[in-house]
């Protein structure tokens, strides 16, 4: 078989496995973009072997294997790093970030989030970086390590507001404004969700607009 046509069988493979992950049959999908993967990897495509990786973990996430999938997550950004697809790297660590956060493995999503960060930072990207500091700051939180959460969430805040990222603005003020509802400091929680609310009613994020009015009722309730 020539190159050609294994690049033809492995993209076949890989439409095949699309299909059957679309129609939820995660198994079968994942026999696909395993054969997809073993055809890209003798070949020497290391670009689309770690797409199939990448779609290989979102196969594995949904049939319950966890530690399976960040084992090919963490083979992608090997992959990538091989090629110089820095920008790939920092969002395949964001992904690796989020899945140990589902799994309160908090050390380990922070380093995954500080790679995100890092990579981001070197790219110059500062959306990537700020969304990255609210990742942080979320682990902190999550950790019950307020105070850091608190400046990591507020750097974020810095940067959403310089390239003008309302919705990333307004989801940072009502994540200090938690925080603090947290700790008690109702009128600290009140300042922040109100600085939430009216971009949230801007952009039409209704849900998160109602939360937050939920909020800031309860909070208002409790203080009087």
């Amino acid at each position: 078989m020539g190159k050609g046509s294994e690049f033809s069988e492995a993209k076949s493979q890989e439409d095949f496995g699309q299909q059957a992950m679309e129609g939820h049959d995660f198994e079968k999908a994942l026999d696909h973009f395993r054969k997809s993967r073993q055809i890209f990897s003798q070949v020497g495509d290391k670009e689309n072997e770690a797409n199939q990786l990448n779609k290989m973990a979102h196969c594995l996430l949904n049939t319950s294997r966890p530690d399976e999938a960040l084992t090919a997550l963490h083979t992608t950004i090997e992959l990538l790093e091989d090629i110089g697809n820095r920008n790939g790297m920092a969002m395949v660590f964001n992904n690796v970030g989020h899945l140990n956060v589902q799994f309160k493995r908090f050390d380990d999503a922070l380093n995954a989030f500080q790679n995100a960060r890092k990579i981001f930072n070197d790219l110059g990207d500062k959306y990537g970086v700020a969304l990255q500091l609210g990742n942080i700051g979320s682990v902190y939180r999550d950790k019950a390590e307020n105070k850091k959460a608190l400046d990591f969430y507020s750097d974020a805040i810095s940067i959403f507001e310089e390239i003008g990222d309302k919705l990333g603005t307004a989801n940072q003020c009502a994540n200090i404004g938690y925080i603090y509802a947290v700790d008690e400091k109702k009128d600290e929680a009140l300042k922040w969700f109100k600085k939430a609310l009216p971009l949230y009613v801007e952009l039409q994020r209704n849900e998160l607009a109602a939360s937050t009015r939920h909020n800031i009722q309860n909070l208002s309730r409790s203080e009087s």
